[in-house]
């Protein structure tokens, strides 16, 4: 049996999942993108896989030992736009929507396995987070690759200015640093 905490988090999953799939295929339908549909394709199929992994560790009479979260899948054809819809929002938008979900799911998902109490629940929602860190670099790098983003280098001398030295915690220890 599941621990009521692991319960309750698949519970808040489920339900964010749900409205979460329902935005990504109201996108697919939106843009003419192939990379964006077919990035898309691939993070809602992956949730789909996800919802069926949480439905399987909730059955009662399952034993959780085998049940496994299956890899990112390949992406699925293309589905239809409807012209109706095509261009309502920028490709770009759909982009950085897409992303910050798969940003925000990751790290709920982290954050739920480090209170999840059975280890095979724990671990599959690590897996999962792993997963939507792996669909948020897709964004990433589209998003590069379309000049949609730029993250800024910091030079030598900011990053030389942030260092914080170590004190040592041993009060002789520093008390000799200028004998040597």
């Amino acid at each position: 049996m599941l621990k009521v905490i692991d319960v309750g988090l698949m519970s808040n999953h489920l339900e964010a999942h749900e409205g979460v799939m329902k935005r990504l295929e109201m996108f697919q339908k939106i843009t003419a993108n192939t990379q964006v549909q077919s990035i898309l394709s691939q993070q809602i199929e992956m949730m789909k896989n996800h919802v069926q992994v949480m439905n399987q560790l909730l059955q009662p009479s399952e034993t959780t030992n085998h049940i496994q979260v299956p890899p990112i899948p390949q992406p699925v054809a293309i589905k239809q736009m409807d012209p109706t819809y095509v261009g309502l929002i920028e490709d770009k938008y759909i982009v950085m929507d897409s992303h910050f979900t798969a940003t925000a799911m990751a790290n709920d998902n982290f954050v739920s396995a480090s209170n999840m109490k059975t280890v095979q629940v724990k671990q599959a929602h690590i897996e999962m987070g792993k997963q939507q860190h792996q669909i948020q670099q897709m964004y990433e790098m589209l998003s590069k690759q379309m000049g949609w983003s730029h993250q800024p280098e910091a030079t030598s001398m900011e990053q030389q200015q942030t260092i914080i030295p170590l004190q040592s915690s041993n009060p002789q220890q520093s008390n000799h640093q200028g004998l040597t």
